[in-house]
């Protein structure tokens, strides 16, 4: 993060598309893991009503950040790599990922289970983060990936999946499974 700026505004800046690709994208993604990373830990310690909106916005921003890696990042990153064992793996643990969310969208953030299946996506997240920062992302830029390339494209993508998700899937993690 810049001197003189906040996480905020940083985030803002990123959500709204601004910037000219002189942002570096790994930069980028590492502000999404810590921001996501404290969405786990505030679940931990919230009380029951809290949790329904902080497993949503969880999800949410799982499911963008997933979009933009594998729409974007993955590919930009593979055309530099010699180890495309790296990237794979990294898309296997997305649908890892993917699988568990999709559960979760369905389930009550009360729901015996919910907790315990948010945990396991955590520690998935915590695992795939660690994968990324010290392997992926040093390997793509010692074999010449430059971070700054892609900023502005992932930028801009970053607020039209944001939008989207914003409008269209506000209550997924307090949804009921069962009428009753």
């Amino acid at each position: 993060m810049r001197e003189g700026r906040s996480h905020n505004d940083d985030m803002e800046e990123r959500e709204l598309g601004e910037g000219e690709g002189g942002e570096d994208v790994f930069e980028m993604l590492k502000t999404d893991h810590r921001h996501v990373q404290d969405l786990f830990t505030k679940f931990e310690d919230a009380d029951k009503r809290a949790r329904a909106s902080i497993a949503d916005e969880t999800l949410t921003a799982l499911e963008v950040h997933a979009a933009l890696e594998e729409e974007l990042v993955y590919p930009a990153i593979a055309e530099v790599l010699d180890d495309e064992d790296l990237v794979n793996e990294a898309k296997e643990e997305h649908h890892v990922a993917k699988l568990l969310i999709k559960e979760l969208r369905k389930m009550d953030a009360e729901d015996e289970g919910f907790s315990t299946k948010f945990k396991v996506l955590g520690e998935l997240v915590g695992h795939h983060i660690e994968e990324e920062e010290g392997e992926m992302f040093p390997q793509a830029q010692e074999g010449g990936f430059e971070p700054q390339s892609i900023s502005n494209e992932v930028s801009k993508r970053k607020a039209r999946l944001m939008q989207k998700y914003e409008g269209g899937k506000k209550s997924s993690g307090s949804r009921r499974k069962k009428a009753a």
